[in-house]
């Protein structure tokens, strides 16, 4: 397992919700501890409705703003801001701009959707 990639050369597939995913480490690194990724939700996309069974789960903004919703709260987020989300918390997000919402999450341990309850 290389140890060293650049961002240009990790694949990025299709979540269920439509938005782009790049595992940067994870299982498909070998970690199960943690992972992180960059997932990239288009202008108006929205996520599904879900929580984590037993994932802690940190965004990180890097770009766009987006409405978020944890549980019954609803915020607006953007650029730098950082969202803490633990297990059991029903989120949803839609990118609230014009263009692409970029942000970088970590889950720990590290994700796995069949750890993900879907609640819509």
């Amino acid at each position: 397992m290389e140890d060293f990639r650049a961002l240009a050369a990790i694949p990025t597939f299709i979540g269920v919700d439509g938005s782009h995913i790049q595992e940067l480490a994870g299982r498909s690194t070998g970690l199960t501890s943690h992972s992180l990724a960059v997932i990239t939700h288009p202008a108006g996309a929205e996520s599904r409705d879900h929580h984590h069974t037993i994932a802690d789960e940190v965004y990180f903004v890097r770009s766009g703003r987006a409405r978020l919703r944890v549980d019954d709260a609803v915020r607006m987020i953007g650029p730098g801001d950082v969202v803490v989300i633990r297990p059991g918390q029903r989120h949803k997000l839609r990118n609230a701009g014009p263009e692409e919402l970029v942000l970088v999450v970590s889950c720990a341990p590290a994700y796995q959707v069949d750890e993900v309850a879907w609640d819509e």
